[in-house]
Parts: C-alpha cells; sequence; structure tokens
C-alpha cells in the first residue's frame, strides 16, 4: 500500500477500528486497530482481564455485525477454561437478558446457590458460551515466547503468501529473504491476548525480565510481518499502592512508565499504554472529580500513558460492574449526569 491508497482506505473507512465498548476515550486510542500493540497494566483487583475480555467480546460482536473476519488466540494463563466460560456466562446474561448473576453464584462459591429462575438462564445461555468458545483459539497451558511465536507464525502464514527479495550471504552466494507478507483477507483482524505476562513458561534459563522482554521482541516482528494485534496483560510493581507517593505535594500517583513489574521493554515497543487504577483502594477521597466515598470500588481509572495513534497521558473514569463483566465511562464529574450515577448507588 502506498500513501496515496493509505489515505483512500482512510477515507473508505478501513481504519474505523473494531469496538473495545467505550466513546470518549476512543477519541484517542481508536478501538481496535490492526496491527497496534496494546500493552495494559495495574495491580492486582483492579479489573485488568475482566476489562480486557469486555474489550475482546465487543470487538467480536463488532466485527460479527460488519461481516469481518476476526482469528483470536487467547493465552490465558491466570483463569482456567471453566472459569472462563462461567465468567462470560455472566456477561452474556447480563448483555441478552439484562439480568446480572454473578460469576461466584454461577459457580456455586461458598453458600452461593443459582436460584431455579437463574439457572434456566444459564442452561439457556451454555450453548451461546460454548459456540464463542470454538471460535477462539484458546490456550490455558503455559507456554514460552518461542512457543508463541512459532504457532503465529504458523497460523498466519496459511493466511496469505510471501514475497522474497534477493540478497548476497557472506560467502558471495545469491539467496532469497522474506521481504513482505501479502495476506488473503486485508481486512481481517489477527488478535492475541496474552494473562499476563509474568505467568509465561521459561525458556533458555531466561530470568522473568528476559522472558517477558523475548515475548515483547516476537510480539514486534509479528506486529510488522502480519499486522497482528494484541493486548498483553502486565502486573505492576507493589510500590504503587503505598501512599509514599502522595506525601509529597504534586506528585502524581496516577499509573506511569516505572509501575511496571520486571521489565519495562513492552512499554517501549507497544504502540498503546493503558493501566488500571482503583482510588478506593489507595485511599483516595476523590479522583479525577469524583467522589470515592460515593463509588467506592466500582470506580476505576483508565488512564493512557502511552499512544501512537494519538494524545497521551489523559484519563477515564469507569464504572465497573465486576459481577457483570461490564464497565461505562462516567459522566463529566461535575454533571448533572453524574448526580444521577451517585444518587442511583445509594
Amino acid at each position: 500500500m502506498n500513501l496515496e491508497e493509505r489515505i483512500q482506505a482512510g477515507l473508505d473507512g478501513k481504519f474505523q477500528g473494531l469496538s473495545n465498548g467505550f466513546k470518549r476515550i476512543n477519541s484517542e486510542i481508536h478501538g481496535i486497530q490492526r496491527g497496534v500493540y496494546t500493552l495494559l497494566g495495574g495491580l492486582s483487583g483492579t479489573y485488568k482481564t475482566t476489562l480486557a475480555d469486555f474489550m475482546l467480546l465487543n470487538a467480536i460482536s463488532d466485527a460479527e455485525s460488519k461481516g469481518l473476519e476476526i482469528n483470536v488466540f487467547y493465552y490465558s494463563y491466570e483463569i482456567d477454561e471453566l472459569s472462563k466460560k462461567c465468567n462470560w456466562l455472566s456477561v452474556i446474561i447480563r448483555n441478552k437478558h439484562g439480568i446480572i448473576i454473578p460469576p461466584e453464584v454461577i459457580k456455586g462459591f461458598g453458600d452461593n446457590r443459582l436460584t431455579p429462575e437463574q439457572l434456566e438462564y444459564v442452561k439457556m445461555e451454555i450453548p451461546t458460551v460454548e459456540a464463542l468458545f470454538s471460535k477462539i483459539n484458546f490456550r490455558f497451558k503455559s507456554t514460552n515466547p518461542t512457543g508463541i511465536y512459532n504457532e503465529m507464525w504458523q497460523y498466519m502464514s496459511n493466511k496469505g503468501t510471501f514475497t522474497y527479495m534477493d540478497y548476497i550471504d557472506k560467502e558471495g552466494n545469491p539467496k532469497k529473504k522474506i521481504d513482505k507478507f501479502i495476506p488473503n483477507n486485508p481486512e481481517a483482524y489477527n488478535i492475541i491476548i496474552l494473562d499476563h505476562l509474568l505467568l509465561l513458561q521459561k525458556e533458555r534459563g531466561f530470568s522473568d525480565k528476559e522472558i517477558i522482554d523475548k515475548m515483547s521482541e516476537y510480539m514486534v516482528e509479528l506486529r510488522n510481518m502480519f499486522n497482528v494485534s494484541s493486548i498483553f496483560i502486565s502486573q505492576f510493581n507493589d510500590g504503587l499502592s503505598s501512599i509514599d507517593r502522595a506525601k509529597f505535594k504534586g506528585v502524581d500517583i496516577s499509573p506511569q512508565i516505572t509501575d511496571f513489574k520486571s521489565s519495562r521493554n513492552p512499554y517501549a515497543d507497544a504502540d498503546v499504554v493503558l493501566a488500571t487504577m482503583s482510588a478506593f483502594k489507595m485511599d483516595m477521597p476523590t479522583c479525577l472529580g469524583y467522589d470515592i466515598n460515593k463509588l467506592k470500588d466500582s470506580f476505576i481509572m483508565l488512564k493512557v500513558i502511552k499512544n501512537r495513534l494519538g494524545r497521551d497521558n489523559i484519563a477515564v473514569g469507569l464504572l465497573a460492574n465486576p459481577k457483570a463483566g461490564s464497565f461505562s465511562e462516567l459522566p463529566p464529574a461535575k454533571s448533572e449526569d453524574m448526580q444521577i450515577v451517585y444518587d442511583s448507588l445509594n
């Protein structure tokens, strides 16, 4: 694609992106785009996996509604298959029927039990979840970065053809090497979800940092060669939760590059870096102008730390409902609509 063709593709809406479930923040990150490496970080308990799933399910639904091909490889190393299916059952029931059945109720944890009515909804949507899972290439057993790279390279190689260029090796012999990849379907979305980087299997005696760096290096190659998109989930250092940051006037306690655990290379490699933060867990009375004493742990800050697609260092407040796997962007903090949200929580 030359420059003129790229501009025309933009005019034709080829870079609209798939829905990630949000609106305001998409004025900067533009939904799920082809060939964009996204890094999503946060402390434990800030709904990173739930948010990644929310974005993915919205993208799948949007692709299907537009008749676009979407291929997903989901490396789920933190949540097992049956737990993930129960979680997604909760999401689907809420989306289709407007009824919230928390995952812990579906799983029967402790004294939680499904009512007969709830059980009917669960049975009704089990085929939906099974059908959805059949469309996604889930991997629940941890593998190493080279294993993921080889699997993706082989899969994508069958989705198009390579062109080659001639070169002369050190011994003066004529050789050929891969120049570029021509996809059979340029409009297809190919997405990798990795949850999370620290749970990758070790290889070659690498340290945690070296494993993470190798995976990020491979992701850059896959993005550049095949236009693959990704959402890689990363843990934050525990230091972010310390109130020591707040002792100094003017210090920004929102997520930043130094919070990423074990390695900063994924941050450097990624096109878009997002981070979640729970103001309630950090004992903040307000955040972005919102009253955390009223919103409590339902408030999540989603911050765009880095962004090659638009502005960065911006943040929005999200209303999280983890029992339904859903998120919504909060209205402006001082608006009448926000007061309605506060009233609904009482």
